[in-house]
């Protein structure tokens, strides 16, 4: 009953002209929904007119609330308020977003196409790799936790390194196709994209790539024959560490 006192007066303040009263408010039920979730719902019609507001930390304060506090059904229309106002904020409040969609796919596994084919969209924009780091990390762990996302997952990660400009996360979605691909229905799906990687890369990727194809073959004695050969030419390459 405190607690609900005390959300009441703030969803009175959620609605004034005061910018500070408007970041207080929202910042406090942000802290609140993340012990006491159904305590903030009440005020979540209020919170997506914040979705919109000019002060673009009350915005994201407000997503990241409704994003905690938002029931299955209404993940579908949150994403398309949330999608036109990505563009409108820096990578680090875009990062924040990120991780409350983390929290939401553990919440609901079954939305997961929906979330998963949001945080790809997230990939293909521009942006610095704290914030593509952030979406990758959030992907393989969908894929790790939940077994139905783990192909459509790795789909879009192999999209995602076809035109990657950081070394660090193409050499570790690498290392996890090399891991998870092979035990997948149709593991020969992602032999292009990996060995993609050593016609076009750099020596660690190249070197990741080497690998990933060797756990392909080593793991399907129908792959083997192909990936030997693919193996067979990078032994002519002019790094030590992937020959």
């Amino acid at each position: 009953k405190e607690l609900s006192s005390a959300v009441n007066v703030l969803q009175l303040f959620i609605s004034s002209p005061k910018p500070v009263l408007r970041y207080a408010a929202v910042r406090t039920l942000n802290k609140v929904a993340i012990q006491y979730p159904a305590a903030v719902t009440a005020c979540n019609v209020d919170l997506e007119t914040l979705i919109t507001d000019s002060n673009r930390s009350i915005a994201t304060l407000a997503i990241t609330t409704l994003l905690k506090t938002g029931n299955e059904a209404g993940v579908d229309r949150l994403m398309k308020q949330i999608s036109s106002f990505l563009s409108e904020i820096s990578d680090q409040f875009k990062t924040v977003v990120v991780d409350a969609i983390k929290s939401l796919c553990q919440k609901f596994p079954r939305k997961h196409t929906v979330l998963m084919t949001f945080l790809a969209n997230m990939l293909r924009e521009e942006g610095g790799y704290e914030y593509k780091k952030a979406i990758v990390n959030t992907i393989i762990s969908i894929v790790e936790e939940n077994p139905e996302a783990k192909e459509a997952g790795l789909a879009h990660l192999c999209e995602f390194i076809e035109d990657c400009e950081h070394t660090s996360l193409a050499t570790r979605i690498l290392h996890l196709l090399g891991r998870e691909g092979p035990r997948t229905t149709t593991p020969a799906k992602y032999i292009r994209y990996i060995y993609n990687r050593v016609i076009l890369e750099n020596a660690p990727v190249r070197a990741a790539a080497v690998s990933a194809l060797a756990k392909f073959g080593a793991a399907s004695e129908e792959l083997l024959p192909n990936i030997l050969v693919l193996l067979h030419r990078t032994t002519l390459d002019q790094d030590d560490e992937v020959r």
